[in-house]
């Protein structure tokens, strides 16, 4: 009459707890990173506790809100600084953010290897492929496939240098008179668990 099941239990109790301690050292390792490589930044760490994607919207929630610092218009990356989307309402304890692809989010932009100046912003038809679009292209210095687009900083607004993604390709628009380009994040929304909000920043003109 050997219990066998309270020991699996023990042993599943001890990998939980085994993998919750991963998690947080991956988390105060992931913060210590992004205080290293951005000292201008202040960041709050928070756990995304809700993911919505729709037809209409891709938003996260954040258990993190007012008592911590966070405001709207807050930007929020991950853990290597890559951009996740900006903090549209908040609450005492919580927060929602519309991630890079929801057309709530526009960002002034930068394409790395020209410097050119555009605007990222979510569009409803590439939002169900996971990608963003790259509008106010000069025309001059057009993008290709593997540009690094980063944020611009332009107003103060925002902070400069987050990563956005990389052009995929550059489309013309249905006038015909107009590029923008099609952008894949670098951010995976629905595959967050911890991110970080940038409720300060050094702005840099």
């Amino acid at each position: 009459r050997e219990e066998v099941p309270p020991v699996k239990t023990k042993k599943a109790s001890l990998l939980t707890k085994l993998v919750v301690l991963a998690l947080l050292i991956g988390a105060a390792t992931g913060l210590l990173n992004l205080r290293q490589q951005r000292r201008d930044f202040t960041f709050e760490s928070a756990k995304v506790t809700q993911y919505e994607n729709s037809n209409w919207a891709s938003t996260l929630t954040l258990n993190r809100g007012t008592s911590s610092g966070v405001a709207v218009n807050n930007c929020v990356v991950n853990e290597t600084g890559a951009l996740v989307g900006v903090v549209t309402e908040v609450g005492l304890n919580w927060c929602t953010v519309a991630t890079v692809l929801d057309t709530q989010a526009q960002f002034g932009a930068t394409v790395f290897r020209t410097g050119e100046s555009a605007v990222a912003m979510g569009d409803l038809e590439l939002m169900q492929s996971g990608k963003l679009k790259l509008s106010y292209l000069s025309g001059a210095n057009t993008p290709v496939g593997g540009d690094l687009v980063l944020t611009s900083g332009l107003g103060g607004y925002y902070p400069s240098g987050l990563v956005i993604g990389a052009v995929e390709d550059v489309r013309t628009d249905d006038s015909g008179l107009t590029q923008y380009a099609v952008v894949q994040p670098t951010v995976t929304p629905s595959s967050l668990v911890e991110v970080f909000v940038i409720t300060a920043f050094d702005i840099v003109d």
